[in-house]
């Protein structure tokens, strides 16, 4: 299974401490770019990490958001395009070296594909309020 402890840019910023699974984060954002061959996902968790970057100048927050962009991007499949609060993310070798299967599914919507790699491209912590 391939997670969030093999993004070294999430284990700079939570240090010794144990990340967040992307199981355990809300999924809020897809982007494909059909020519770069590439799918973005964004997620965001209130596992804060213990050294995150200095981007705010106000000192409370309480939320983390990060995005991973996956390169190499084949065998796309979508189904539907809104939204829904309940999904599955999963990310594994799929039983092929050097690619992951990629996923995200709900009772009625879905993205699936497979990746040549992943990185995280942007992280962002900052004070999100409550409804």
């Amino acid at each position: 299974m391939t997670d969030s402890n093999e993004w070294p840019e999430l284990r700079a910023l939570y240090g010794t401490a144990a990340l967040p699974g992307v199981d355990t984060c809300d999924f809020f954002h897809v982007h494909i770019d059909e020519r770069g061959t590439s799918v973005t996902f964004a997620f965001e968790t209130s596992q804060l990490p213990a050294n995150p970057k200095p981007e705010r100048t106000e000192p409370a927050y309480n939320t983390l958001r990060f995005w991973v962009e996956f390169t190499g991007v084949s065998g796309l499949r979508v189904s539907g395009i809104l939204a829904e609060a309940k999904r599955v993310v999963r990310i594994g070798d799929g039983g092929r070296p050097g690619r992951l299967d990629v996923s995200v599914t709900s009772e009625t919507r879905s993205i699936a594909f497979s990746a040549s790699a992943s990185q995280v491209t942007h992280t962002r912590v900052y004070l999100k309020g409550s409804l």
